[in-house]
Order: C-alpha cells, then sequence, then structure tokens
C-alpha cells in the first residue's frame, strides 16, 4: 500500500555542519516520526518557497539530549544550505 504524502517541517532555519551535512529547525515530533514509521534513507521532497521541488533521501535523524521529544532531520551533499531555503517544506513521500 503506498503512503501518502506528509509534511514533516516547514524550514525555519539551516545549519550545514563541517562534513557537510545539513541540520535543520524545527525539529519533528516523535509521535509523528513514529506514526509515519520515519528512517534513514526514507524518500523526501524539498518543497521550495519558489514552487520548485527537489528529491532527496533522509541521510539522518538526530537525536538530542534532552530530546524535548522530537528528533531532526538530517541531509547530505550535493545538497548545500542555499538549496534550502527557510520556508522550504520537507516532506515524507512513498
Amino acid at each position: 500500500m503506498p503512503s501518502i504524502p506528509a509534511r514533516l517541517i516547514v524550514v525555519g532555519d539551516v545549519f550545514k555542519f563541517r562534513d557537510g551535512t545539513l541540520h535543520f529547525t524545527p525539529t519533528v515530533p516523535f509521535a509523528v516520526a513514529d506514526h509515519l514509521r520515519l528512517k534513514v534513507g526514507d524518500n523526501l521532497e524539498l518543497r521550495r518557497p519558489d514552487g520548485s521541488i527537489i528529491k532527496t533521501t533522509l541521510l539522518g535523524i538526530d537525536v538530542f539530549s534532552p530530546s524535548h521529544w522530537t528528533v531532526g532531520l538530517s541531509l547530505g551533499k550535493p545538497l548545500g544550505k542555499s538549496a534550502v531555503p527557510v520556508g522550504t517544506e520537507i516532506w515524507k513521500v512513498g
């Protein structure tokens, strides 16, 4: 059964780590991540404010301490920080 696309977050800020990975705020509530069975390798769409769409895969799930009952999303190369402007919607797609 194909999954229904689900919006994970609307990007409020983007952070690029030294290893080139991108990390975002806000984070995703545990309940949402669990319900969608979010996992590394999931197909994502980045729906940018200009209407363009980038297809990518989830590189990592960030777990924080304290967690505040949320997890973060991380993406990798070839995406750079400028490819994901504030306001971009990150969607899990089937």
